[in-house]
């Protein structure tokens, strides 16, 4: 393999990652916006002051978008290409910063959270099929680790630009990413496997060529992967591949009533709505609201605090990208649930001594401590691991309409969380609403514990296997 094909693979996988580091800056864009625009003398907006109903419409607003363009992606995916669709995706997010920017009323800004959920829909769908078509078999698992890793980027850049710059300073700062991208990702190749599907034989090999940094026939002497991935560009033109049989390309009811198949979907959904319900994409979204909520943090500002938490989420991306393959899906679930359980009822009981008058200034640095252990454990294993099992304890067969269907499944869930949850921590106050939490990963935790097998170091038929005992 040429060491310029491995820099075109990592350049072409940061770039196609900037739309999730954009898609990060407009998720954790909330955290410090909401509390500016709902304070009652100030607000930034001509509007004025926005009421909770609105600040909830105006994080939930995400979610919905993110429903529309996980099915819009799944559709134009096939259609016109890997490329152009993230391509595409870039469009909605400098939309979105430019109604931030001309904001005068929380209508815009509903529809700027909306178009970033829309392309974040869009994103989530595209990137790791592109990532996968042009990676190499030795880096595809570090470049599609990347993915959820340039999302927590662009969240911990939201939270230093709400820290450090005017509220008018932050629209203008974040549309350059997605700006760079438009301009940069256009000059890449589409993939080599897109492009011979749709018979474009010659355009699949310059591109694979591309990628694998390739120039003269003399270069793929003693290059095995480069001729076993040109047989099968060429099985692809050629129709011998499976995919080009129209019976195997439809679905029927009964591909979805095998055994495997509902335990599969039983699965991966209550992984999707533990994912969302054991609160930490609610927390980062809210995190200055939950702090303030929470009284003193180590005498640091909200603003502050959830920088140390945004660095922090990044570091246990990074650490589930390590372990992954190490000791298994299974136990990181059990250990993260387990942590949030823990945290979560902690941080709901110090919530729920202020409440009583009790006198915690001496724990004060208790809230900074769960906060932080819940987004770590949650981003170790609850935040990431259901997309690595959703990928690979589907039935083949249903695979693309399956990842599609939980995705949406997820954004809904989302949406529900940060669209009434806010509303219920008002009602509930802070501690019912964690407690609510802890709940909900210690349901996970038994569901882990009983029912998700072990898919470490499985093939998919040894998993196809397991999953219709």
């Amino acid at each position: 393999m040429a060491r310029v094909g491995v820099l075109r693979q990592y350049m072409a996988t940061v770039l196609v990652n900037l739309l999730g580091v954009s898609y990060g800056m407009i998720s954790g864009w909330s955290s410090g916006a909401l509390p500016t625009l709902q304070t009652p003398t100030g607000s930034p907006l001509e509007y004025g002051a926005i009421t909770q109903q609105q600040a909830s419409w105006i994080g939930g607003a995400l979610c919905l978008g993110g429903i529309l363009g996980t099915l819009v992606g799944g559709v134009i995916v096939e259609q016109i290409g890997r490329k152009w669709t993230a391509w595409v995706a870039g469009i909605p997010l400098v939309v979105c910063w430019l109604l931030v920017i001309v904001a005068d009323h929380p209508y815009y800004l509903m529809g700027a959270r909306f178009l970033g959920g829309f392309a974040g829909g869009i994103e989530f769908v595209v990137t790791p099929l592109y990532v996968s078509e042009i990676a190499c078999t030795s880096h595809r698992g570090t470049l599609s680790s990347l993915l959820i890793l340039s999302v927590c980027v662009g969240v911990e850049l939201a939270y230093l630009a709400g820290a450090f710059l005017h509220y008018h300073s932050i629209p203008w700062a974040s549309i350059g990413v997605p700006l760079f991208f438009l301009v940069s990702f256009c000059i890449l190749p589409e993939t080599p496997s897109h492009l011979a599907k749709v018979q474009k034989l010659e355009a699949a090999e310059h591109s694979l060529r591309y990628f694998r940094g390739i120039r003269t026939e003399k270069d793929t002497v003693g290059d095995e992967e480069y001729v076993r991935e040109l047989q099968l560009l060429q099985r692809m033109h050629t129709g011998q591949t499976t995919a080009k049989d129209p019976g195997a390309a439809v679905l029927s009811w009964s591909d979805f009533t095998s055994r495997h198949a509902r335990n599969g979907m039983l699965i991966c959904v209550t992984l999707m709505a533990l994912n969302q319900f054991c609160g930490c994409f609610y927390m980062m979204n809210y995190a200055q609201s939950v702090f303030a909520a929470s009284g003193s943090v180590l005498s640091l500002p909200a603003s502050l605090s959830v920088i140390v938490v945004g660095l922090i989420q990044l570091i246990g991306c990074y650490v589930s990208t390590l372990l992954v393959d190490r000791i298994g899906r299974k136990i990181l679930l059990l250990v993260s649930s387990v942590g949030l359980t823990l945290g979560q009822s902690v941080f709901a009981a110090y919530c729920y001594g202020q409440q009583l008058g009790y006198d915690l200034a001496a724990y004060g640095w208790l809230p900074l401590v769960c906060f932080s252990v819940i987004v770590f454990l949650g981003t170790v294993g609850v935040g990431t691991m259901p997309f690595v099992v959703l990928a690979e304890i589907m039935p083949q067969k249903i695979k693309g309409f399956s990842t599609t269907f939980c995705m949406a499944i997820n954004w809904t869930f989302a949406f529900v969380a940060l669209k009434y949850f806010s509303t219920l921590s008002v009602a509930m106050g802070m501690h019912g609403i964690l407690m609510f939490f802890a709940i909900c990963s210690f349901v996970g935790v038994l569901f882990v514990m009983l029912c998700m097998p072990e898919t470490k170091g499985k093939s998919f038929q040894e998993i196809q296997y397991m999953m219709e005992k």
